[in-house]
């Protein structure tokens, strides 16, 4: 198994709101999640650090496996994470609106478990193939959802997202479960791509599971989906992309490698259990009375 990410602020933005993170637990599984930060709300950029660094610092010290039990986990995290947003807020009033979008996913034993809030996604690559397993929320999206029916393009705030962590006291993540087949692969990432390559475009700058010509590095290593992810990023912003840019591949899902891939910790770190331990293990009480630059 093999993870690779890249973000970029693109060419039109004057820094990246989006982030990202790979993690791995006391058995070896990884924990993967992409967040952007609603960029028209001041301080989004830190919600969305704040939610990878919440839930990949916690994930570390995970021992267990069981689905019913990383969910439930995820849940916790999840709220705990949104509730310190909440914090910085109540602190700061000019920040009361900050929000990010997540999707993340566990690649654990046979199975892999995926939540996601907001228009940030998760594909499934499968034979040259993309199934996407997450919903976008968007007003839009939730009113064709909901009445079964085409909703017209024009509709005022359509692209307005429905669901996020911030802003709201409860945080509604939406789950997918899937059975991984030998060569599949996992690619999550932020809106920015879609707004300048299709699915289709996208798919053949990745070229899952086709090994490239030449003296390439090995198909599903982590310096070849790399180098991919470069070409694809270079892509977008050629193309002038508007957004932040941001992707993560995971290659060879089915693979056992408990032995290569196990990141053993030499040390046990305190986790944070409230809102206000996360607002001041991640310094947001300095941050928000203005010690600290949100740029």
């Amino acid at each position: 198994m093999a993870i690779a990410y890249q973000s970029d602020k693109g060419p039109k933005r004057s820094d990246n709101q989006d982030a990202v993170g790979a993690f791995y637990n006391r058995s070896g599984d990884p924990l993967v999640l992409v967040a952007d930060g609603v960029a028209s709300q001041k301080g989004s950029k830190k919600a969305a650090q704040l939610v990878i660094q919440t839930l990949g610092r916690a994930w570390e010290q995970v021992t267990f496996s069981e689905d019913e039990r990383v969910k439930e986990w995820l849940i916790h995290q999840a709220d705990l994470a949104n509730q310190a947003i909440l914090l910085v807020g109540e602190h700061d009033e000019g920040r009361s609106q900050m929000a990010t979008t997540l999707v993340v996913a566990v690649c654990l034993p046979n199975r892999i478990l995926i939540a996601n809030a907001g228009d940030s996604r998760a594909y499934l690559l499968r034979r040259h193939e993309a199934k996407q397993l997450t919903f976008d929320h968007t007003l839009k999206n939730e009113l064709e959802r909901q009445s079964g029916q085409r909703v017209s393009e024009n509709i005022p705030e359509g692209d307005s997202l429905t669901r996020y962590l911030g802003v709201n006291r409860q945080v509604d993540l939406e789950w997918t479960v899937v059975t991984p087949q030998v060569g599949d692969w996992l690619y999550l990432t932020s809106d920015g791509l879609s707004k300048v390559l299709t699915l289709d475009e996208q798919l053949q700058i990745l070229q899952p599971g086709i090994r490239r010509p030449g003296n390439q590095p090995a198909l599903g290593s982590a310096l070849d989906i790399a180098e991919r992810l470069a070409a694809l990023t270079k892509a977008a912003i050629m193309r002038n992309v508007p957004d932040n840019v941001t992707s993560l591949l995971v290659t060879n899902l089915t693979e056992d490698e408990q032995d290569g891939r196990k990141q053993q910790l030499t040390k046990t770190v305190e986790v944070p259990k409230k809102a206000t331990e996360v607002f001041v293990k991640n310094g947001l009480e300095g941050w928000t009375n203005g010690s600290r630059n949100h740029h």
